[in-house]
């Protein structure tokens, strides 16, 4: 597993192979994977691995439905293709529940990651189609990017109805920029659902449909 690691509670038990920016080579040819999972942004560091009967599998994920095709693929990797089917269903259900309950439909969203500099969620970013199918709008869902950085001219003309900022995310910049405005900080496990693509997306629609302002 790798540094950031925290979710579910096995993870804990497992070597710590490396995190974003560092692997640890020696550990992780003593283990032998047979394959090594990442994400489609890193595959400059791991492409040498390719020699060494390791397989790099890079995932994609800009929407919830990149997210179920690689449940699907660690399924069949796993030979357990019919429980990732039975999960993506799952899935795919409590997210249409939480769309159908959202008493707040079509709320503007400016969910930010970091204030200095201002850090938020583009088109390329699977939060933005979260937050679509949550019901609601992020106002950066037309920037074509993953995770840009924006000024501050750009989010107060987007007038967003409210703001959602993660754990990291220092509050009192955003409040100098709309003091008048609903501010949603969320906590450090809110914050781990939202900002990771897996099995656990539904819980972050739930958060998105369920704000209270």
């Amino acid at each position: 597993v790798s540094k950031n690691c925290d979710f579910p509670e096995d993870v804990k038990t497992k070597p710590i192979i490396g995190d974003y920016y560092y692997i640890n080579e020696e550990l992780l040819l003593k283990i032998k994977p047979k394959y090594f999972l990442s994400n489609d942004k890193t595959e400059f560091m791991l492409i040498k691995y390719k020699n060494s009967g390791i397989k790099p599998l890079y995932h994609k994920y800009e929407t919830i439905e990149d997210i179920y095709s690689n449940i699907l693929i660690l399924g069949r990797l796993t030979n357990k293709e019919q429980r990732a089917k039975d999960i993506i269903e799952e899935i795919s259900e409590k997210i249409k529940f939480f769309n159908q309950n959202n008493r707040h439909k079509g709320v503007k969203i400016l969910y930010l990651l970091q204030s200095k500099p201002i850090i938020t969620i583009g088109k390329k970013s699977f939060i933005t189609d979260v937050i679509k199918k949550s019901g609601n709008i992020s106002v950066t869902a037309e920037i074509d990017a993953n995770y840009p950085v924006i000024n501050e001219e750009f989010i107060i003309k987007a007038n967003p109805d409210i703001i959602v900022i993660d754990y990291y995310c220092n509050y009192e910049p955003v409040r100098k920029l709309f003091p008048d405005k609903p501010i949603i900080v969320m906590n450090k496990t809110q914050t781990d659902i939202i900002d990771r693509p897996g099995p656990r997306i539904y819980k972050s629609v739930e958060l998105f449909s369920n704000l209270i302002f």
